[in-house]
């Protein structure tokens, strides 16, 4: 199975569901809705940055990739949240809603007022005229195509009702200092419990909100809070920002006079049954198998027979190992066909066999499936995944360039400050680390889809490197700032630091990308070489520094140390010590670490009745990579002449 991405940023910003702008526009002229002369309510203009359709689609488009289907708008409920404070206490104060057929809904004229949607030729931008409030900050909600919220109470035997019980916040003096809000019902945070209807299986014919069908459900939300405290100000204010497809979409190309098979119907096996809207994501219920889709078949004649929107479903992650039914019929031969039921994992699958990782079902992206060719037992299949833009038109995609990650790439490490301490990339790509409390990591990964990480210790060792999710963050170019920090009680543990490794992989490709991370610590002496006198000794470092004692010293004494490192020793003689001095050589093994030999020489002349001590300093070439101390002592005073 070849599988293929391709994120664009404009997406990408679609899926952050992110505000793009907040402005005010003074002397508004724009319709009347019957509120235009309230003194306590401000306008407020919101643009959505989406290809929005507003009028039923008569025929399906061929080209567009997001269809007029798939964009129209046939409900579209704002809920607004009010609190006298900028950060904190939001509850419900009222709903805007529109109904594609004018219809009302109960609430209309207290706490629920309908509005009118407008397209306009610019950037194919739709806007909504509402009059908020006046009197406190509001957050916006924005759900499209989806008039019923359903909550799940209980634990253990949990059971999920539509959620009916807003109640609109009070205010006794808006506008003035002594003004009590009452809180609405919801909170701001209960609200985002809420979720879509849940999908039962066992129903053989779902209704238009059990079933994934167009128009699709949609989220998008405005939580930057809106000053709307000041009743002096009357200019409307601006707000824009897109909106979300909370489903994914599967499209099938299939040409059964050479694949020999006909789909009939798809389905869903491992499946989500629901999602919820803020932010969108699954919930963790128990999976399910959806019900079956019937698929044209006269759709299924020719190589360019692509059946687009032949199956929705909401986001599945990975670890769901979710896969498509296909049902249909197989021509075994001319004259004889089978009823066959094929599964297509959402896995990498060579010769039949399933080989790679798992892809995640992400909200608004599109899986096109392409059988080539089936027998009885299973079709062999390309799996693209894309996104699902307004705007663009399907093109030609290129595995090498959309769809993987580049694995050999170096890492690129952030150096300030901030984000990186203690650390430094190898030559092999391998990160050093020094294992202090406030020592972090931060590198740079680019990637057109989200990468699986892992963290891989080594047996015995303490855990002493954990992902630092304070600091993580990721960018519109789906370029991720990876971070690390390391654990002060591990640091402290009796068990030893040993290499961890940083695992990347694409769950597109599988392909994956190690990084090593090393412990760095003090320079240890790893072979002493006495230099022929067995006077001359070496004693390792015991929680404080390490020594020498050269016995019997002469002119001629010397010894030897040889220290491996990452990256290669410095040494250096203390300061005023000159009858004592140091040569080094420095050789790279073929796993890329530094041997590197430090010879100590007494200097020529050096009157040794004066000399008892000094000290020489091994110090790693890398950042804070620590250092060693080695006293030097001459236990034997001899008088050079």
């Amino acid at each position: 199975m070849n599988i293929k991405n391709k994120l664009s940023i404009l997406l990408l910003s679609c899926l952050l569901a992110a505000c793009t702008s907040e402005n005010e526009m003074v002397n508004p002229n724009g319709p009347d809705e019957g509120q235009s002369n309230d003194a306590t309510r401000r306008e407020v203009l919101l643009s959505f940055k989406n290809k929005l359709n507003l009028v039923p689609a008569q025929t399906k488009a061929d080209d567009p990739i997001a269809t007029a289907e798939e964009n129209y708008i046939r409900s579209l409920d704002i809920y607004v949240f009010g609190s006298k404070e900028e950060d904190k206490n939001f509850t419900f104060q009222e709903l805007f809603y529109y109904r594609d057929d004018a219809a009302t809904i109960p609430g209309d004229g207290d706490w629920a007022h309908s509005f009118n949607l407008t397209a306009t030729d610019k950037d194919n931008i739709t806007t909504a005229l509402l009059r908020l409030q006046k009197g406190l900050f509001v957050k916006l909600y924005c759900v499209v195509n989806r008039t019923e919220l359903f909550i799940t109470e209980g634990h253990g035997g949990a059971t999920t009702v539509k959620f009916t019980n807003f109640q609109p916040l009070k205010q006794s003096s808006p506008g003035q200092p002594d003004n009590v809000v009452t809180p609405g019902i919801l909170t701001e945070e209960d609200f985002q419990k809420l979720h879509s209807r849940l999908i039962d299986p066992a129903i053989d014919k779902p209704t238009e909100d059990d079933a994934l069908q167009t128009p699709l459900p949609m989220a998008g939300s405005y939580t930057t809070p809106v000053d709307l405290t000041d009743f002096s100000v009357a200019a409307r204010t601006q707000l824009s920002f897109k909106l979300t497809r909370m489903v994914a979409r599967f499209d099938i190309v299939n040409d059964a006079s050479l694949s020999k098979f006909t789909i009939t119907s798809i389905s869903m096996g491992n499946g989500q049954d629901g999602s919820s809207f803020f932010p969108i994501k699954t919930l963790g219920n128990d999976l399910i198998t959806y019900p079956d889709r019937p698929l044209d078949e006269a759709t299924q004649t020719t190589a360019a027979s692509l059946t687009k929107g032949a199956f929705y479903s909401w986001p599945s992650p990975t670890a769901d190992k979710g896969y498509l039914i296909l049902k249909g019929n197989y021509a075994v031969n001319k004259t004889e066909t089978q009823e066959v039921t094929y599964q297509v994992p959402f896995q990498q699958t060579v010769n039949g066999e399933n080989v790679g990782s798992y892809i995640e079902v992400a909200p608004n992206h599109r899986y096109t499936i392409a059988i080539t060719k089936a027998n009885t037992y299973h079709p062999d299949f390309t799996l693209n995944v894309a996104d699902w833009d307004d705007q663009e038109h399907i093109d030609e995609y290129n595995p090498d360039k959309n769809n993987d990650f580049d694995k050999d790439a170096p890492v690129t490490m952030v150096t300030d400050a901030d984000a990186s301490k203690g650390a430094e990339v190898f030559d092999d790509g391998s990160i050093l680390l020094k294992p202090a409390a406030d020592s972090k990591i931060a590198f740079e990964m680019g990637s057109n889809s989200v990468l699986e990480e892992k963290l891989i210790y080594k047996d015995g060792s303490a855990q002493w490197l954990v992902v630092d999710e304070d600091t993580r963050t990721k960018a519109v170019s789906m370029t991720t700032t990876y971070t690390y920090k390391t654990v002060e009680a591990a640091l402290n543990s009796d068990a030893p630091l040993l290499p961890v490794t940083i695992q990347l992989i694409n769950p597109a490709s599988g392909k994956r990308k190690e990084i090593i991370v090393v412990a760095t610590e003090a320079p240890t002496v790893s072979k002493f070489d006495n230099g022929g006198n067995i006077n001359n000794t070496f004693t390792p470092a015991t929680g404080g520094n390490a020594s020498i004692e050269l016995g019997e010293a002469t002119e001629s004494s010397t010894c030897t140390l040889t220290v491996s490192s990452p990256k290669g020793i410095t040494s250096t003689v203390a300061s005023g010590e000159d009858w004592l001095t140091i040569t080094s050589t420095d050789k790279v093994s073929a796993n890329g670490l530094h041997t590197t030999s430090i010879k100590l020489s007494i200097v020529a002349g050096t009157d040794l009745s004066s000399v008892k001590s000094g000290s020489i300093k091994l110090t790693n070439i890398i950042a804070d990579g620590g250092d060693l101390t080695v006293d030097v002592a001459t236990t034997t005073t001899v008088i050079v002449p």
